[in-house]
């Protein structure tokens, strides 16, 4: 499968209700999970560009359009979280998690948190 492009805001809200519906999600469903209004033309035009980039999948049933997503959700945040971390970060992991930590968003709690992962993922443990 090709890399995606990072979505907008807009269209990731979208695609977060599409992901956490259960199964094929209609217009109204995706509208209800919305936490901004939106209008069915809007989300109309939404969900054409998101088939149109190739993200989700369009299927009529009688009346109602039921959309699937052909993208897996961890698929695209390990691709988009890559690609902040490229852009913003210059790949720094480090410098990343200090921005964080900086800007008061890491508690100590999450930073053991992570310090637990990093020590699985080295095979150690604490």
């Amino acid at each position: 499968m090709r890399n995606h492009k990072t979505l907008p805001d807009s269209e990731l809200d979208i695609m977060l209700a599409v992901w956490h519906a259960e199964g094929p999600a209609t217009a109204p469903v995706i509208l209800e999970t919305l936490e901004r209004p939106l209008t069915a033309s809007a989300l109309h035009s939404y969900l054409k560009r998101l088939e149109e980039k190739g993200y989700l999948r369009c299927e009529k049933d009688g009346r109602v359009n039921r959309y699937t997503a052909l993208i897996p959700e961890e698929k695209y945040r390990r691709q988009a979280g890559g690609a902040v971390l490229e852009k913003l970060y210059d790949g720094s992991l480090k410098t990343f998690a200090a921005a964080l930590w900086d800007g008061g968003r890491l508690s100590a709690s999450q930073i053991n948190e992570l310090r637990d992962y990093l020590d699985q993922l080295e095979g150690g443990s604490r």
